[in-house]
């Protein structure tokens, strides 16, 4: 018989339907040094952004964590370590390094988002730029975050074989830095490495995007080498008849669908 509860120094437990057993802390000396206080504020607030995240881990790292037998939580902890510092007491994030999904799935390769009003933007993407056994049916989705608001956001899906989609953001996000990564998930609940697409404040339209923007979405980091020799151009989705502008600061007029 298998119960959960405390048998001398070890606790059973019940975790994704398995029964796990891990061993009590064992009595320590704590000397409170300036070290570890410091390393124990960062692990505190990177739980905290881990806890705002949820929604994206599950979606992102659950196949992954089941795999390793740890929660999505723990499993996005240890893939972004490096990710992760603190500043004068706080907690700093390097989004470009940060991963919000991992997995064996092919990746998309995104191009530069465009802006089709002030909360909506389209990215289009190309389908399989690794040239890897796919499936037309895998589902592609974006995620964004506010750090200002403490919010992230996901997108509807779209098929592999859409080539591109959009995502329409909080309004009360409008004026403040918003980060998007991309990523795909197949039927099976695996994910690919994401991407991630770039930064920029929300409600900028042609000619109002500064040169901090140009740069980060100029150069937004690939998840593969291979990817990152990938020429990624972007054009818009959307109906022929509504003014389309990218974000980098350049207006065009949306192609028609395909």
């Amino acid at each position: 018989m298998v119960f959960s509860g405390r048998i001398g120094p070890t606790v059973n437990y019940l975790w994704c339907g398995c029964w796990c057993v891990r061993s009590l802390p064992s009595q320590y000396n704590d000397a409170r040094t300036e070290a570890q206080l410091s390393q124990r504020s960062l692990f505190k607030q990177t739980v905290a952004f881990a806890a705002k995240a949820r929604r994206v881990l599950k979606l992102g790292l659950r196949a992954v964590s089941k795999n390793e037998q740890m929660t999505e939580s723990n499993y996005f902890m240890r893939l972004n370590k490096q990710s992760f510092a603190l500043e004068d007491g706080l907690l700093t994030v390097d989004y470009e390094r940060l991963r919000l999904s991992d997995g064996p799935v092919a990746p998309v390769a995104f191009g530069v988002p465009q802006t089709v009003d002030e909360t909506t933007i389209s990215v289009d993407f190309e389908k399989n730029p690794l040239h890897r056994s796919t499936k037309s049916d895998d589902l592609v989705y974006l995620v964004a975050y506010c750090p200002e608001l403490g919010d992230f956001d996901i997108s509807d899906p779209v098929a592999r074989r859409r080539n591109g989609l959009t995502m329409s953001l909080n309004e009360a996000w409008v004026g403040h830095e918003v980060h998007l990564w991309g990523f795909v998930v197949d039927c099976a609940g695996r994910a690919s490495q994401c991407q991630y697409i770039g930064s920029w404040t929300l409600g900028d339209t042609a000619g109002n995007a500064d040169e901090s923007t140009l740069a980060t979405l100029g150069d937004s980091t690939q998840p593969t080498a291979d990817i990152a020799d990938t020429q990624m151009v972007a054009t818009s989705r959307t109906d022929s008849s509504i003014p389309s502008h990218r974000i980098d600061g350049s207006a065009s007029l949306a192609s028609p669908p395909e």
